[in-house]
């Protein structure tokens, strides 16, 4: 409820520390508030068991442009993958669940009222959380596990074997739908370009700059490539493997 707002860079250097001191400003937030719905989108491919992989996307954006990286980039690597492993998810071994989360912007609402509505029981069949966010605008792909250590090796090996370069990052960042999981006690990753590189257009997410144009097709075909890749080897991976990625 404390109403908070986003400056651009350039405001930021204005308001830097001088030599006479730090400038003063007041700044005044006005907005609309009202009542509105949304919803939570699900397509469910079953396996052979009753477990199952998550594939997530938020499909909601600021209306500052076009929301190119921040989400679209991510929505259209999910839709490719299931159009991909969709005809082969009956024969392995869990089921693929497609998860599109609304009001992600704010607070993670989406992804936070389905991680709380499930039992222990639909928890414990989530092997994992594979979460897509702003997969291009860098071609640099970092996988943030949440803690979640031991599905660490597991990443790096796929990736490995797709001749792909992935980074591991293991701190929980509460800045994606797959945090909501995380907390959940759900193993989740998510899959996102540019991390920690202040020259990546992904340093403009969030602004007016978030356009297609920062979006290179090479960039996109290689997130969409590698969450194939892992979300097969999720979905097959034994059960002695698939428990160690709850270790934290």
């Amino acid at each position: 409820g404390i109403p908070a707002l986003g400056i651009a860079p350039e405001t930021a250097t204005r308001l830097a520390r001088r030599a006479e001191g730090w400038p003063r400003v007041t700044m005044i937030v006005e907005t609309d508030e009202a009542p509105a719905e949304t919803e939570t989108l699900v397509y469910e491919y079953p396996g052979s068991t009753d477990e199952w992989v998550v594939l997530s996307a938020h499909v909601d954006g600021h209306d500052l442009a076009e929301s190119a990286m921040d989400n679209g980039s991510g929505l259209a690597s999910v839709l490719a993958v299931t159009r991909t492993v969709a005809p082969d998810v009956a024969q392995w071994r869990r089921g693929l669940r497609v998860m599109f989360f609304s009001v992600e912007e704010w607070a993670l609402t989406g992804s936070a009222q389905y991680v709380q509505a499930l039992s222990d029981a639909a928890r414990a069949k989530i092997a994992l959380n594979v979460n897509l966010d702003s997969v291009a605008g860098s071609p640099n792909l970092a996988a943030l596990s949440s803690g979640y250590a031991g599905v660490e090796p597991f990443l790096l090996r796929v990736a490995a074997d797709n001749g792909q370069s992935l980074r591991a990052v293991r701190p929980l960042m509460t800045n994606s739908d797959h945090a909501n999981f995380a907390a959940g006690g759900i193993p989740a990753i998510r899959l996102v370009a540019g991390f920690d590189d202040p020259a990546a257009h992904l340093r403009v997410v969030l602004t007016p700059a978030d356009t297609r144009d920062k979006v290179a097709q090479s960039e996109l075909r290689q997130a969409t490539l590698l969450t194939a890749a892992l979300v097969a080897a999720a979905c097959n991976a034994d059960p002695a493997e698939a428990a160690r990625w709850r270790v934290k």
